[in-house]
């Protein structure tokens, strides 16, 4: 116990004193790393990545791929690009993508500036064919394009099937699958999802004993 004691404090000491290093150290490096990560992105891309672009993490491509984004977006760690034949993904400017999302375009995706897209979301703008003539891995896929609007809200664990529309400041809840066309200032939920309500405009209420109301000058 007396060996015990006595390492303690040291080994605490030593674990503080490293802690204090990464941290001066992540933030010397920080700059780098995300001019690192945007070099990588960039060498993998046909379209225009702006410099203004912030990294939580790596971003995955399947190879190269067909990418436009707007000024000021913000990618999560491990979101995965893929475009394949004529495929195309377009991001508008100051678009949030979360960690884990998958974006997979045969035809078009486009996403309206100002959404969010939450973690592990799937938008994907075809299927395979499901012919009994042979295996559906062999079949060739269809695709439809997917439009998100301006101020849309794609919550965790979504799923965004091809095809599908989704309205200016839509909002899809957690770990729905959207089939179909969601209109704009709507709450979807659901597997298949269905419309719950339309967000509304709300006034700030004053607390007890507090008005709203414009002093008047005298």
């Amino acid at each position: 116990m007396g060996m015990r004691n006595f390492l303690l404090p040291i080994i605490d000491g030593f674990s503080s004193c490293l802690g204090l290093a990464i941290r001066v150290g992540d933030s010397v490096v920080a700059p780098f790393l995300r001019l690192w990560r945007l070099a990588h992105l960039k060498s993998r891309v046909d379209g225009a990545i702006p410099v203004t672009t912030q990294f939580d993490g790596s971003v995955e491509t399947a190879g190269r791929v067909q990418l436009e984004m707007g000024d000021h977006c913000r990618l999560g760690c491990r979101v995965f690009f893929e475009t394949c034949d004529s495929g195309v993904i377009r991001i508008g400017p100051h678009v949030r993508i979360n960690t884990g999302t998958f974006l997979v375009a045969y035809s078009e995706i486009s996403i309206g500036r100002d959404s969010l897209i939450g973690e592990y979301v799937s938008i994907r703008d075809a299927d395979h064919g499901l012919s009994a003539d042979g295996p559906i891995r062999e079949q060739l896929h269809t695709s439809s394009p997917i439009r998100i609007g301006d101020g849309a809200w794609i919550g965790r664990g979504a799923v965004v099937l091809k095809g599908v529309t989704i309205g200016a400041g839509a909002v899809v809840a957690a770990n729905s699958v959207v089939t179909r066309d969601v209109r704009p200032m709507a709450i979807v939920a659901g597997a298949p999802a269905r419309e719950l309500r339309a967000r509304v405009a709300t006034q700030a209420v004053p607390a007890e004993g507090m008005s709203l109301r414009k002093p008047v000058r005298r």
